[in-house]
């Protein structure tokens, strides 16, 4: 298994560069296609920071390849859906138009959040969002963020680039909060708070989440699916390093996945 692992790396790994971090293909994206693509979707990027490498991914639609075919599988209209991490507001996009509802947002990269909502409207999606920090407990007002050279790179956990603050926005602050059972997240490392919290959210029945490799070694990643199970949730399916657990409900000892 350790030999198969190994190569499949060595195929993977290459192919991964080649297509979504490649300079020359950024380039043609950058000075020729400008905008983001992706079936009848369209998404400005008017942000600073997208590396030509980085670019590559929008030309080859690679672009939260794990997290779009997670979502496009298994969000529907049973799914009230909550973003962590909105990004171009590609996942918010799909999310909205597989569920049909209205989505929240929330982006602590105050430089990002202009382009968000414009795409966000572009694409004709209902949303309610948030230029905040979700937080399920009572703590300070802000919360530190690191602003790396690229919006893809914004995170509270690894802590590379400029310092910033983003104001704090309890759960209970939101309006019919209760009423959402998805949540999914692309946070660069916040997953980790959520997960370890996820009892302090019991509407939630899906989650849809990335685990970055230069974040979360296998010991840790093992706590947080061993945290998950605890709460009830199962692994249903996996995308590489992105993942779908659902919530069991107990009936009389018996073991049947909710239907929500």
């Amino acid at each position: 298994m350790k030999v198969f692992n190994n190569i499949t790396k060595l195929i993977i790994f290459p192919a991964y560069y080649v297509i979504h971090k490649n300079f020359f293909f950024g380039l043609i994206h950058k000075f020729l296609i400008k905008k983001f693509y992706y079936k009848t979707f369209k998404f400005n990027l008017n942000i600073k920071g997208i590396s030509l490498p980085s670019r590559s991914s929008f030309f080859f639609k690679t672009y939260e390849y794990n997290d779009r075919k997670l979502v496009e599988k298994y969000i529907n209209h049973k799914n009230n859906c909550i973003i962590i991490g909105g990004g171009l507001g590609f996942i918010p996009t799909l999310a909205f138009h597989k569920s049909k509802k209205k989505v929240l947002v929330f982006e602590i990269n105050k430089t990002i959040i202009k382009n968000l909502r414009t795409n966000l409207i572009d694409n004709n999606c209902k949303f309610n969002l948030y230029n905040n920090n979700l937080v399920l407990k009572n703590t300070k007002k802000t919360s530190k963020y690191f602003l790396g050279n690229s919006f893809l790179s914004t995170s509270q956990y690894d802590k590379k680039g400029k310092p910033e603050h983003v104001d704090n926005i309890h759960i209970n602050k939101i309006k019919d909060f209760k009423r959402f059972n998805t949540l999914i997240m692309d946070g660069e490392g916040i997953e980790e708070y959520f997960i370890k919290n996820i009892n302090r959210i019991p509407n939630i029945q899906n989650i849809i989440f990335e685990l970055h490799n230069n974040m979360f070694e296998l010991k840790k990643i093992n706590f947080l699916f061993s945290n998950l199970k605890k709460n009830n949730f199962v692994l249903i399916d996996k995308c590489f390093n992105s993942y779908y657990f659902k919530k069991l409900k107990l009936n009389n000892k018996t073991v049947s996945l909710t239907s929500n």
